[in-house]
């Protein structure tokens, strides 16, 4: 048995198939899989997950500069230090969504509150 192979031993855990993650004694004929032991040494090192100690500084990192924004009226110069803690706390992917969310959701309370005004530029 080997890498493409369906592994069908119970004991052999959790498979990854073209269809996605399945456990070995859950898997039917779902196509070529490999071991979880092999489709994650494919992961680059420095990507593996945050640990929770990690997140809890990512999330109060991220919690701390929105509040600095929020009392400073969104001037982002008066919290350089708290978005460089911010940005030293988190992988960049999550510093891109957490900036992300932050746009949307202040869209959505000012959409909300009838303070949305549309542009009326035309393209």
């Amino acid at each position: 048995v080997g890498p493409g192979d369906p592994l069908l031993s119970p004991s052999r855990g959790f498979l990854l198939c073209k269809t996605g993650w399945h456990s070995s004694r859950l898997l039917g004929d779902c196509g070529p899989c490999t071991p979880v032991s092999t489709a994650l040494s494919f992961i680059p090192v420095g990507m593996a997950a945050p640990s929770m100690k990690e997140r809890q500084v990512c999330w109060g990192a991220r919690d701390e500069y929105w509040k600095c924004l929020d009392e400073n009226l969104e001037d982002a110069s008066q919290c350089k230090k708290l978005r460089s803690s911010f940005e030293s706390s988190c992988p960049q992917q999550w510093i891109k969504y957490f900036d992300k969310r932050r746009d949307y959701l202040k869209f959505k309370e000012k959409f909300e509150a009838g303070q949305f005004e549309p542009s009326t530029a035309k393209s």
